[in-house]
């Protein structure tokens, strides 16, 4: 039923809904909770209480663990979702505090960020030798947002380790190139490198997957006879539909969704982002694809176009807050309601709504693989409620890390908790990277455009 027509009732209808999305458009519910519990041992001047409180909120994840829908962190903490292992948060604390002393620190509380690292920390433990499929997220993750991944040797080296440990490793992505390899390949110019440099075999090397636009193209690596000084050369090559979408497969199927249904979906986007473009006054460009939808900063040439505005080399990342939201209110709004997943986000420099999401990635790989939840771990960098791997944690344990430098450091636990071998060479690795010309590719479109 359509709302009445008056201007009363109708702007008041908007502010309920604005303000019911302003109140979790930023936060992270979790992480302000703990930070909030920890502040009263800091205002107090009681650091032995620190430890107190950790026990007890481990004790609440205990709980929710066994109970995830009725338990008191959810009570306490709405948005939490379940949890798949038990979090050894305590640990976590113990070994974060004898590095960085937080509890000998009179005039700065503990923040955000360290609540986040102890986090982590407790979730790679929960997890330890159990994890057989991680995936990552790209921008961010991997490489610098809108770069390529060519040389952090460190972070090859750790994901090597865990290809030789039998780990499956996958890049979920947001970025939708289809199934074009050689699209994806510049992005993952290093890591694949770093394949060929190691000698890894076929089989291992097959370990690798990357998954584009968040569920809905699977590739993965191979390995191919280059010419004679080549040797063998690391390429991304499609998986047939019917092996990982297969109706025997008791998983998520994104490639049987109804065309009408992902067609209206771009449509109803498109739209919205148009509409977004002229309130907002953006000088900014909106790409289409065949299960996406973009808006990105529009150059020198939108500024003829939109006289008063701005964007046109970055969007402000309230305006593409609201482009997200926008988005996400007027699709949740359609009629007939859409039966297939999808979600919005912000990209950081652009926004986009997708056919999917990560959640049906990750499960998907999961199904395919045969690999349970709790053997799971998702790694990246945008769980606030606008970010587009906040839904993995509806699927997998997560890592909520801000930087490839961080992801570089994480992975330290992760082998060592799995029990794998650690074998870094970085000067090898970078050695490796530096013989293949640099390539930069524009990230939307996946075009070259510069060649070293």
């Amino acid at each position: 039923m359509e709302p009445p027509s008056s201007p009363t009732f109708s702007s008041t209808f908007s502010a309920r809904r604005r303000n019911y999305m302003l109140s979790s458009h930023r936060k992270d519910g979790l992480i302000a909770y703990i930070k909030e519990m920890l502040n009263h041992s800091f205002v107090l001047g009681r650091p032995e209480g620190y430890r107190v409180t950790i026990k007890e909120i481990e004790d609440l994840f205990d709980e929710h663990y066994k109970n995830p829908k009725h338990s008191t962190l959810k009570h306490i903490v709405p948005s939490m979702g379940p949890t798949f292992t038990p979090l050894r948060l305590t640990k976590a604390f113990d070994m974060y505090n004898k590095k960085y002393a937080v509890t000998s620190r009179r005039f700065v509380s503990p923040s955000f960020n360290e609540v986040r690292h102890m986090l982590n920390l407790a979730q790679i433990m929960g997890i330890g030798n159990r994890l057989k499929l991680i995936s990552f997220d790209g921008d961010q993750t991997l490489y610098a947002d809108g770069g390529n991944f060519d040389r952090d040797g460190e972070l090859a080296s750790g994901m090597l380790n865990l290809l030789r440990g039998g780990v499956y490793v996958a890049v979920v992505t947001a970025a939708g190139y289809g199934l074009d390899g050689p699209k994806y390949e510049v992005r993952l110019e290093g890591l694949l490198k770093a394949i060929e440099e190691a000698g890894l075999d076929a089989e291992t090397a097959g370990h690798l997957l990357v998954l584009g636009g968040s569920c809905n193209y699977l590739l993965r690596c191979v390995l191919e006879q280059g010419t004679d000084k080549e040797g063998l050369r690391a390429r991304l090559e499609a998986v047939p539909a019917d092996e990982w979408q297969n109706d025997s497969i008791d998983g998520p199927k994104p490639l049987h969704w109804p065309r009408e249904q992902t067609e209206r979906l771009m449509e109803m986007a498109e739209c919205s982002f148009r509409d977004s473009v002229r309130d907002l006054k953006l000088r900014a460009r909106i790409i289409r694809k065949e299960r996406s939808v973009g808006i990105i900063p529009g150059g020198a040439s939108s500024v003829a176009r939109v006289a008063e505005g701005h964007g046109s080399k970055k969007l402000k990342r309230e305006a593409l807050d609201e482009v997200v939201m926008s988005a996400m209110d007027r699709i949740r709004c359609a009629n007939p309601k859409f039966t297939i997943p999808y979600w919005s986000f912000n990209g950081g420099r652009d926004a986009w709504v997708d056919a999917g999401d990560k959640s049906v990635g990750v499960a998907a790989l999961q199904a395919w693989l045969g690999i349970a939840k709790d053997a799971t771990m998702h790694v990246g960098d945008q769980f606030l409620n606008t970010g587009n791997d906040v839904r993995a944690r509806n699927v997998a344990p997560c890592l909520w890390i801000i930087s490839p430098a961080e992801t570089a450091k994480v992975l330290v636990h992760v082998l060592h908790e799995c029990e794998i071998e650690r074998h870094y060479t970085p000067a090898h690795v970078d050695r490796a990277i530096k013989q293949r010309p640099s390539v930069v590719m524009d990230v939307w479109t996946g075009e070259v455009v510069k060649q070293a």
